[in-house]
């Protein structure tokens, strides 16, 4: 079977770097771009070059939006640190971004590169700049992805996750003009944590891939048992990589979504119109439950064999 072709949109983040070392493993990665979200675009095009070169990832990376199309800049520091990466140091990055221009990378990714997978994980900024300048682009992608959103519920706000709360008005441009697509919000990546158990297995192979991601998963794991007195930490980012890839381990239906744009307490809520008989001709294929423990392995063993030999 051939290797997926993915592009990966992102905010790295202590669970888009995991995504980003599984991709490396798992797809024929073309190229990487960067959205503010975790925290501030400086940071997170950094540690996308960071992550790169630790999984000798030799992909073009485009840093793309620097805010939000309406909000000032908001990021998940208090979850992901100060950099993005916690606590944990990366080696000096000798690679350079090839543009800052990642909507036009995408624009042009999807017009070259047959049945290409787009994969975004952060705020979905640049997905709305590239289909504001390509009105086609879906219909040139393989397919599409999101990690985002919630069927119910929200880790941002009591209704609100976080990629769609912190940039909503770029997420209804998307919703509305890029379905069909996958999303996979909390309600499948909270069934998928990682512990200690995961980061010793890491810890032992000792590649630098798998150092790193050790030492990631730590801090996640940390930050989940303050934050969400949770022994385990999600790994959001990686479920949207696993549903292209694997996409056994999941399942889900198809339903109607709006983004809420001017609730007072449900701004950037996904919602998801379950009655049987709503119709609609901008479907989303709302992911539901996970084969947790193999989507777990997957990430594991994807990790492992990066620099393996």
């Amino acid at each position: 079977m051939a290797r997926v072709r993915m592009l990966l949109d992102c905010d790295p983040g202590l669970d888009d770097a995991i995504a980003l070392l599984i991709a490396a493993h798992l797809t024929d990665l073309v190229g990487i771009t960067t959205v503010n979200g975790n925290v501030g675009i400086d940071h997170t095009t950094h540690n996308a070059l960071a992550i790169a070169q630790v999984a000798q990832l030799d992909v073009p990376i485009h840093r793309g939006a620097a805010r939000p199309y309406v909000n000032e800049p908001i990021d998940a520091a208090y979850v992901h640190g100060a950099t993005g990466l916690g606590s944990v140091e990366v080696p000096d990055v000798t690679g350079t971004v090839v543009s800052d221009d990642a909507a036009g990378f995408i624009v042009e990714s999807a017009r070259s590169i047959a049945d290409l997978e787009l994969v975004a994980v952060g705020p979905l900024t640049n997905i709305a700049d590239a289909v504001t300048a390509d009105p086609d682009l879906r219909g040139r992608l393989g397919g599409f992805t999101i990690m985002g959103g919630a069927a119910v519920g929200g880790n941002t706000t009591a209704t609100s996750e976080f990629n769609i709360w912190a940039d909503p008005e770029a997420a209804d441009v998307v919703f509305r003009t890029m379905a069909p697509f996958t999303m996979v919000g909390l309600d499948v990546t909270h069934q998928v944590l990682l512990g200690p158990a995961e980061r010793d297995r890491m810890r032992a192979a000792a590649t630098p891939a798998s150092l790193l991601a050790a030492d990631l998963l730590d801090y996640a794991v940390a930050r989940a048992g303050e934050l969400r007195g949770s022994a385990g930490a999600p790994i959001h980012d990686a479920c949207a990589v696993l549903a292209v890839t694997h996409p056994h381990l999941f399942a889900g239906t198809d339903h109607p979504v709006e983004v809420e744009l001017t609730g007072t307490h449900t701004r950037g809520m996904t919602v998801v119109d379950a009655r049987p008989m709503a119709e609609t001709d901008r479907p989303i294929h709302v992911l539901r439950d996970a084969d947790s423990a193999a989507a777990i392995d997957v990430i594991v063993e994807s990790v492992l064999a990066l620099g393996s030999s």
